[in-house]
C-alpha cells in the first residue's frame, strides 16, 4: 500500500501503481490540506473574479459567470464534456494509471481548491482498476485537458472504462467549481515521462554493462577508464562511469591496443552524458508529481485571512519538454558507439572470431543482419532526438500562444525506450555469442555485476549456425529491461 500525502512520491513507486502490484490510500493529512484549499478558494471566490470559477476559460476568459443563473450549475459539467474530446489510439493501462496517481498526488498538494471527495473517487478508481479510456492526441504540453475531462465523465458514468463497462460506482454530480481544478494538469504527460524514464534508467544500468563486455570481447585498454582520467572528466556523472566500468572490466586481459576506437575510449562521455540527463530529469519529474501547478493557485487559510489565489503559467511544461530533449539528444549519440561496438564485434580484427561471429568463414552470415536491425532503431532513437521543445503553435483565439509540446516529447521518450531495448539487446546478443566462442567465463571476473550480466548472456542460444535470430534476439531484449 502506497499512501498519498501530496508532499513526495517516488518515481519507482509510481510505477510499481501503474503496473498494479500497489494499492493507493490517500494520507489524512493530504485531505486535512485539500480541506483548507477548497474553503480557502471558496472565500476568495466571494470577493474577487476567479479563472474558471467567476468567469470561462482559454478565450472566454473574460466573459463572468452569472452564478446566480440556475443554468451554471451545469457550467462544470459542460466544461468537462467540451474539454472531453481526444484522438487516436487507445493508451495502455500502465500508461493511464501513471497519469491518475500523479493527479491524485498533485492534487494532494492542496493548491487546487477542489473536494477532497473527487480525488477519493480517483483513488477508488485506482484501487478498482476501472480505468478510462484516454487517447494519444489532445495534449500540446500546456495541461492534458481532454485525458482528464475524459476521466471525469467516466467518474460520472458518461464514458465507459476502457474495458467498455461503466465504473462500480457513478459519481451523481460535479460542483462547477471543481471541473477547471481538476483537468488543469499535465499528469498524462508526466505519468508517461516517468514510466519511459525509469526504464531508461535500468536500460542504462545495463547498457554500461553490456559494453564492458564488448570492451572484453574486443580486449579494450582500460587505461581510458583510469583514476587519473576520471578526475580530469568535465562533469562528476563521466567520473562516475569511468569508475563504474574500470571495476566492470577489472581482470579483462591484456590490452591489445594502446588507444583503441571511439566506441570504447569514449564510453564515459557517451554514457556519463546520458547518466547526467537522466538525473536531471529525475528531478524534475519528482517535484511535477507532488506540484500544485493548478491555474489558478489557491493558497492561504481562511481561519488567519491569508487566503487567495494566483493566476499563473507554472502549467506550462517547458521544462519537462527541455529535459525530454537533453536526454534524447544524449541517448542519441550513446547510441552511436553502441552502433560501433556492434559493428566491431563483427570484425576479427577485433575479436578475433569468424566475421560476423558466424559459425566459420566459408560465406556464413552470422550476426549480420543484427547489426541493420540496431541501425534501424537507432534511426529511430536519433530521428526522436529532433527537439520538441522549438516547436509551438496559437490556439483559442490566442488565448495559448505558445506550447511546450511535452507530451509530444513524452511519447516519443517511450518510443526511445522500446528502441533502446532493440539496440542493448542487438550489442548483449553479439558480446555473449563473442565471448562464448572465446572461452570466456563469467568466473574469471571480479565484478558481481559483470558476472550477472555475462550469465544473463549465457542464457542465449549457443547455437552459431545461420538461422532465425529473432527468437534470439526477442529474449536478449527482455534480458536487458530486467534488473540485476
Amino acid at each position: 500500500m502506497v499512501e498519498i500525502d501530496g508532499r513526495r512520491l517516488g518515481l519507482a513507486e509510481i510505477v510499481a501503481i501503474a503496473a498494479g502490484g500497489e494499492k493507493v490510500v490517500l494520507a489524512q493529512s493530504a485531505i486535512e490540506r485539500m480541506a483548507a484549499s477548497q474553503r480557502s478558494a471558496r472565500a476568495t471566490a466571494q470577493t474577487r473574479p476567479v479563472y474558471g470559477r467567476s468567469t470561462g476559460v482559454g478565450a472566454n476568459r473574460s466573459v463572468t459567470l452569472d452564478t446566480s443563473d440556475a443554468s451554471a450549475d451545469q457550467h462544470g459539467v459542460n466544461l468537462l464534456r467540451s474539454h472531453a474530446v481526444d484522438a487516436g489510439r487507445a493508451l495502455d493501462r500502465e500508461t493511464v494509471r501513471a497519469m491518475l496517481v500523479v493527479r491524485a498526488s498533485q492534487l494532494a498538494a492542496g493548491a487546487s481548491g477542489i473536494n477532497p471527495d473527487l480525488v477519493e473517487a480517483v483513488v477508488q478508481m485506482l484501487n478498482a482498476d476501472t480505468l478510462p479510456e484516454v487517447r494519444e492526441f489532445g495534449g500540446i504540453g500546456t495541461a492534458d485537458l481532454p485525458a482528464l475531462a475524459g476521466t471525469a465523465l467516466t467518474l460520472l458514468g458518461e464514458r465507459p472504462t476502457m474495458d467498455g463497462t461503466p465504473v462500480p460506482k457513478a459519481l451523481d454530480s460535479w460542483p462547477p467549481e471543481d471541473a477547471l481544478p481538476f483537468i488543469s494538469s499535465s499528469a498524462l504527460t508526466i505519468g508517461q515521462a516517468i514510466l519511459a524514464h525509469q526504464k531508461l534508467v535500468t536500460m542504462m544500468e545495463n547498457l554500461t554493462t553490456i559494453s564492458a563486455l564488448s570492451f572484453t570481447a574486443m580486449s579494450g585498454n582500460p587505461e581510458a577508464f583510469g583514476t587519473e582520467v576520471a578526475k580530469a572528466t568535465e562533469s562528476d556523472a563521466m567520473a562516475d562511469v569511468a569508475a563504474t566500468l574500470q571495476e566492470l572490466v577489472a581482470g579483462s586481459g591484456k590490452p591489445a591496443r594502446i588507444q583503441d576506437p571511439y566506441c570504447l575510449r569514449m564510453l564515459p562521455h557517451s554514457l556519463g552524458a546520458v547518466m547526467e540527463e537522466l538525473e536531471s530529469m529525475r528531478i524534475t519529474l519528482e517535484r511535477l508529481s507532488v506540484a500544485g501547478h493548478e491555474n489558478p493557485m489557491v493558497f492561504g487559510s481562511v481561519e488567519d485571512g491569508t487566503n487567495g489565489v494566483a493566476h499563473h503559467g507554472l502549467f506550462h511544461m517547458s521544462t519537462l519538454a527541455r529535459r525530454i530533449d537533453a536526454l534524447q539528444v544524449a541517448l542519441g549519440a550513446a547510441c552511436t558507439t553502441t552502433l560501433g561496438r556492434i559493428t566491431r564485434l563483427c570484425d576479427p580484427t577485433f575479436t578475433g572470431l569468424h566475421r560476423f561471429l558466424a559459425g566459420n568463414d566459408a560465406g556464413q552470415s552470422g550476426v549480420m543482419m543484427l547489426e541493420y536491425v540496431a541501425a534501424a532503431a537507432v534511426g529511430r532513437i536519433r530521428a526522436n532526438a529532433q527537439p520538441v521543445s522549438l516547436q509551438t503553435v496559437n490556439l483559442s483565439l490566442g488565448a495559448e500562444e505558445d506550447a511546450s509540446f511535452a507530451t509530444l516529447g513524452a511519447a516519443q521518450l517511450e518510443s526511445t525506450a522500446h528502441a533502446l531495448a532493440t539496440v542493448a539487446g542487438v550489442e548483449l546478443l553479439c558480446a555473449s555469442r563473442a565471448l562464448r566462442a572465446q572461452g570466456r567465463r563469467p568466473g574469471e571476473f571480479s565484478s558481481p555485476r559483470l558476472r550477472a550480466m555475462m550469465e544473463a548472456g549465457f542464457t542465449l542460444p549457443s547455437d552459431v549456425q545461420d538461422r532465425d535470430l529473432r527468437d534470439d534476439l526477442e529474449q536478449a531484449q527482455r534480458l536487458v529491461q530486467d534488473s540485476y
